[in-house]
Parts: C-alpha cells; structure tokens; sequence
C-alpha cells in the first residue's frame, strides 16, 4: 500500500514539478534563492552567521519558533526532532531544520543553544536562528510566517515548509500535529524522482 502511495506521489511529482520548476531549471542564485532570501542577515545558536552553503544539497525543512513559547513551539520542535531521528541514517544526513525565531528580542544565540540541547536538536542538522528584529520582520512577512495584520510573535503560524536540495519551496505542512508522513513521503518521492 505505502509502495503504492509513494509511486503515485512520484508519478504525480514527475508530471508536476518540472513545469512549476522550468524556470528555476539553473542552479540558484543568491538573487533567485528563496532560503538565501530566508537566512540572509541571520545569525545561528552559535552566533555565527547562516551562510546559504550550510543547506547545499540538502532538503531543508524550516519551521518559525520562540523560546518563550508554551504551547506549539516546544511541541513542534519535539516532533521535528521525533521525526528526525526516526529517518535512516543514509536519508537524516540529507535533511536538515532550520528554525527562526520570531522574537529576536528575546531569543538571542545562548537562549537558542539552550532550547536546541533541551529538545535534542543534532547540532550538525538543524540550525536555529536569530537576527535584527527588522530583519526577522522581514522574513516573516515575506513567507508569510505571521498571521495577517499581527506582528505579534505569538500569533505565528505553525507551518513547516520544505525546500528541495535546489532552495526551491516544494510544499506546507501542518505543524501541530506535525504531518509527519506526508513530509516523509514527499521526501522520499523527490529521492526517487531524483535517481531518475
């Protein structure tokens, strides 16, 4: 059945995805790169800055967080990390996270360290990040990370987002609950459709 569903995801994604792509049929340029766009100006839990060449060649989920959050950021990040590990060695070390902090004020590189060791994030796979509080405003509008007309960072959506291993968006996901089979299947279909 799963074998099944996966063929039809590929069948569809091979059908789908190159007319959507035909533009982008180059290798991305900063100009042209929506996660370049995405971390330019931001700054990791280690405080160093995000250079868009951390993500080459790897399929990117990115989900927008705080740290003072109580209710779906720590939920989220526990299921990212559930669904993470739960990935085959050979496939985890193609996937990476990143997470952006819509509180800047708050979340500064120490505090997103903290949060990363308490939620069991791999350091090497998963990049939590922070920046300029106009700089983060702009990301968050941009992909439409806030609810409409609130700037507040308690109102942020709860969407993961993921990007091929060209920087292009594929798709939204529900992020609480975590719609963890779908990303699965979405990867393993572009693996596959990949090896074409």
């Amino acid at each position: 059945m799963v074998n099944r569903i996966v063929k039809s995801i590929v069948a569809v994604l091979a059908i789908i995805l190159p007319a959507m792509t035909a533009s982008l049929a180059k290798p991305a340029s900063p100009v042209a790169d929506p996660l370049y766009e995405m971390v330019e100006g931001l700054i990791d839990q280690n405080g160093r800055p995000i250079n868009v060449g951390r993500f080459a060649g790897r399929f990117v989920l990115v989900n927008f967080i705080f740290t003072g959050c109580g209710t779906s950021c720590p939920t989220q990040t526990a299921e990212l990390a559930r669904f993470h590990n739960s990935l085959p060695p050979s496939l985890r070390s193609r996937v990476t996270v990143l997470s952006i902090s819509v509180d800047p004020g708050n979340d500064k590189p120490a505090r997103l360290q903290a949060f990363a060791r308490a939620h069991r994030a791999d350091p090497k796979l998963w990049t939590f990040a922070t920046g300029r509080p106009d700089r983060i405003m702009r990301v968050v509008r941009k992909f439409v990370a806030l609810r409409p007309q609130d700037d507040s960072s308690a109102l942020h959506t709860t969407e993961v987002r993921l990007f091929d291993t060209r920087h292009r968006m594929i798709q939204r996901y529900s992020g609480v609950p975590l719609a963890a089979r779908q990303i699965r299947a979405d990867i393993d279909a572009l693996v596959e459709l990949a090896r074409r």
